[in-house]
């Protein structure tokens, strides 16, 4: 598989605490990338470095072998390649679904507002939500919210797609029906940078598995040695702390 995105050496600090400390990563077109970690080891954040919402203090990330961070201009250029669905969904309250999706087809890519609309209708009826188009967000469940986000992103065409605990904020129930629209994203061959806490879904999901602690990539590899044959007695005792087993 060819290479579309390349982290090198990348390394982000607030003052005296660094959070990704000479991080070294590539993603393959079509690959689903899964990142998992304790809290705070620095996995939110290094998406938020890939598409330019941090600034890095070394290291470069590089799209296509485009340096996009540091930043080199074209920055909504590069947002338009790199697709982002947030945790907190991030959906404008006083606009209603349909709004939502089209906005920045319409205004960022010039796309015309009835193929806009006749393509966010598609999308949202493929996860189940087309009879919501005319709904503002808090007429909304958390389930129903993140899927919306993620057909937003969907909407500008992604080259990539980062997604920074999409279920972190939903109850219980509510995390089946989301993850669903990632699988299906995943069959369809989509490249995708997740970080997730939920580890039965990131197996189910993942081409590759990456464990970073301490702001340090300390492990990767396919989800079957990662789970059933983890090589480091961190990654042992971090699948240990979910009480997971594959056996």
């Amino acid at each position: 598989m060819a290479e579309i995105l390349n982290i090198k050496n990348l390394t982000k600090s607030y003052d005296d605490l660094v959070v990704l400390d000479h991080v070294d990563l590539s993603v393959n077109k079509g690959e689903v990338v899964v990142i998992v970690g304790p809290s705070g080891c620095g996995k939110s954040t290094l998406l938020r470095c890939v598409n330019a919402f941090e600034q890095i203090q070394e290291g470069e990330v590089t799209l296509h072998g485009e340096r996009i961070n540091p930043c080199r201009g074209k920055l909504n250029t590069v947002r338009e390649k790199i697709g982002m669905v947030f945790q907190s969904y991030e959906l404008f309250p006083h606009k209603t679904v349909l709004q939502n999706m089209t906005l920045a087809p319409v205004k960022v890519k010039k796309i015309n507002k009835k193929d806009a609309e006749k393509e966010a209708e598609a999308l949202l009826d493929r996860v189940g939500l087309l009879s919501k188009k005319n709904n503002y967000p808090h007429q909304l469940s958390g389930g129903q919210k993140q899927r919306v986000a993620i057909v937003r992103a969907l909407m500008m065409h992604p080259e990539v797609l980062l997604l920074d605990e999409i279920t972190a904020a939903l109850d219980p129930e509510m995390v089946r029906e989301v993850l669903d629209v990632v699988i299906q994203l995943a069959k369809e061959g989509r490249t995708m940078v997740i970080v997730t806490h939920e580890l039965s879904f990131a197996r189910a999901v993942a081409d590759r598995m990456v464990f970073i602690d301490g702001g340090k990539i300390v492990e990767e590899g396919s989800p079957e040695e990662f789970f059933e044959r983890p090589k480091t007695e961190r990654l042992k005792k971090f699948l240990d702390s979910f009480s997971y087993s594959a056996k």
